[in-house]
């Protein structure tokens, strides 16, 4: 019993990895993605927190809205 229990552990988290992959490939998490990236850099190159939050905010938000843009 212990053995399935395992297994069935198991499945259940590759189950919530593979929705936490699915979302990731949505335009709403390579968004995310892009802003929580961007973050450290910019931080690094010198930005206060706000800043760095900000713009990488708005790069995520500008990639969201060129992944949400019609096809013609």
């Amino acid at each position: 019993m212990s053995l399935l229990a395992k297994f069935l552990h198991f499945l259940e988290w590759v189950e919530t990895t593979q929705a936490i992959f699915e979302f990731l490939t949505q335009p709403t998490g390579l968004a995310t993605t892009v802003a929580l990236c961007l973050y450290a850099p910019l931080q690094i190159l010198g930005c206060d927190a706000l800043s760095a939050a900000t713009l990488a905010s708005a790069l995520g938000l500008c990639l969201y809205h060129l992944g949400q843009q019609p096809e013609l």
